[in-house]
């Protein structure tokens, strides 16, 4: 009986508990959220980070990842983050001709959350997520979404 009693109570510990948010990366919840905000674009791909604080402001934090896209294609990229860090992380976009200094196109959670993108020349491009410069004090997650919207002729 008294075996029955520890069981039940260390079960109801688990279940009435505060559950805590997972903090390594961004829920799936928060992608799929994302993701409808492509309008009329077709989801393709998510980057999906988890950020941590930045100690020093020569520190580079965050994630890049390698992403092929075909020429003549209008492409959406959308960045979502929790609401207590939307001004201080930046997607962007760019290849081996445009670092990352000198990118593309990016997008800042303080004016846009979303740019598109037309392919002038097939090849492999990356797409980083990080805090803007000096900013990024403490921790946080974001997501980008790759979409296709169309053709372009």
């Amino acid at each position: 009986m008294k075996k029955i009693a520890i069981l039940i109570a260390i079960t109801s510990l688990f279940i009435f508990a505060p559950q805590e948010e997972t903090k390594a990366q961004c829920k799936q919840q928060r992608v799929y959220k994302c993701a409808r905000q492509g309008g009329n674009a077709i989801y393709l791909r998510d980057f999906n980070t988890k950020l941590r604080a930045v100690r020093s402001s020569r520190s580079i934090n965050g994630t890049k990842w390698p992403v092929v896209l075909n020429r003549g294609t209008r492409y959406r990229f959308i960045l979502c983050t929790p609401i207590k860090s939307r001004n201080d992380v930046k997607l962007t976009l760019f290849d081996s001709r445009h670092p990352e200094t000198k990118p593309w196109n990016s997008t800042e959670k303080s004016n846009t959350d979303k740019f598109d993108f037309i392919c002038k020349r097939s090849g492999v491009y990356y797409v980083s997520i990080r805090f803007k410069p000096g900013k990024g004090r403490s921790k946080t997650c974001a997501v980008g979404i790759l979409s296709f919207v169309g053709k372009n002729q």
